[in-house]
């Protein structure tokens, strides 16, 4: 065999082997698989999502995002190990087992044991509180958009003297996920789609990734020590005048006049994500005082949790108990 016939045939051999590697890799969680940074640019890859000459969506996409994702991580789908419908988890992509409860709770059902919880030490210093999980899951009753359709994020923009609740955007899957991979936490953008953001928090991604939860209260990914650190800088950059570092402390905004702080940086502390799950949560408020808790705007808070992971606003419970 010539040499040179025998160099084309072991590339094309090294070639291919790449890319069965890379379509197994499909199979896998969000920030594996396809959407892993430096993949590189193998043709079968592109296709799992891409078409050149025949695409039904933007970006060349072969169906609309959201449901694009949810060929591998919708309900009926076994290419990921994550059902973020249904809030639930596998231990691999063929979705053998019992699942588990996903940690940002899920678009349309969720495990949160949101009416089951143990609260804390006055001050939130002990970070032993419980929000257990249900055995099946329970109707969300609040949601990040992800179909595309226009929502306000509350709190969007620089401190403002005359009352304006935020910005108007279109949210969808890639709105807060970069699909090609970036290296960072969930494949987290730095600065998620339309935020207007002048610059993004980067997350450093867990080395092993734990997608599930047996507690929801617990929001620590040991994998990732810098995510409660970082995660509610990350969030403000759309909902940027949540984000404080003091409480009681008039901020000069006419809607965002007092704020509680969000910036603690430890499990158990007043941060984004230890009061709120990232996708849904099915926690409801029922007829009492909690319904008088309106959105800035001033609409009353109906059955809508507002992403809160316990009942009826328990979750200030949960730090500020009775002595």
């Amino acid at each position: 065999m010539p040499r040179a016939t025998w160099r084309i045939r072991r590339a094309a051999v090294v070639v291919a082997c790449y890319a069965v590697l890379l379509i197994v890799g499909a199979g896998a969680s969000a920030d594996n698989g396809p959407h892993v940074q430096g993949q590189g640019l193998v043709p079968d890859t592109c296709a799992v999502c891409h078409r050149v000459h025949t695409a039904r969506a933007p970006h060349l996409l072969r169906t609309p995002e959201t449901d694009l994702c949810y060929t591998c991580h919708g309900a009926a789908a076994a290419g990921a190990s994550t059902d973020v419908l249904d809030g639930v988890g596998y231990s691999s992509a063929e979705r053998t087992g019992k699942p588990g409860a996903l940690r940002g709770g899920g678009f349309k059902y969720a495990l949160i044991d949101s009416a089951a919880s143990s609260g804390q030490s006055s001050g939130g210093s002990d970070p032993g509180g419980v929000v257990p999980v249900l055995a099946s899951g329970a109707p969300v009753t609040s949601a990040h958009s992800v179909d595309a359709s226009s929502q306000i994020a509350w709190g969007n923009g620089p401190i403002s003297a005359e009352a304006n609740y935020g910005k108007a955007i279109s949210m969808s899957c890639g709105s807060c996920h970069d699909p090609h991979g970036n290296g960072n936490y969930r494949i987290l953008r730095p600065m998620p789609l339309e935020s207007g953001a002048e610059s993004g928090v980067t997350i450093p991604d867990a080395v092993t990734k734990v997608y599930t939860t047996t507690n929801y209260w617990d929001v620590e990914d040991q994998y990732a020590p810098a995510l409660i650190t970082d995660i509610s800088a990350w969030c403000a950059t759309c909902h940027t005048r949540y984000l404080s570092s003091t409480s009681y402390t008039e901020s000069g905004d006419a809607v965002f006049t007092n704020r509680h702080i969000t910036s603690q940086t430890t499990q158990g502390s007043a941060n984004c994500i230890q009061c709120h799950v990232a996708h849904g949560s099915n926690a409801s408020v029922e007829e009492g005082l909690s319904t008088g808790v309106h959105s800035p705007q001033g609409v009353a808070a109906g059955p809508g949790s507002r992403l809160l992971r316990i009942d009826d606003k328990g979750t200030c419970r949960m730090c500020h108990v009775e002595e």
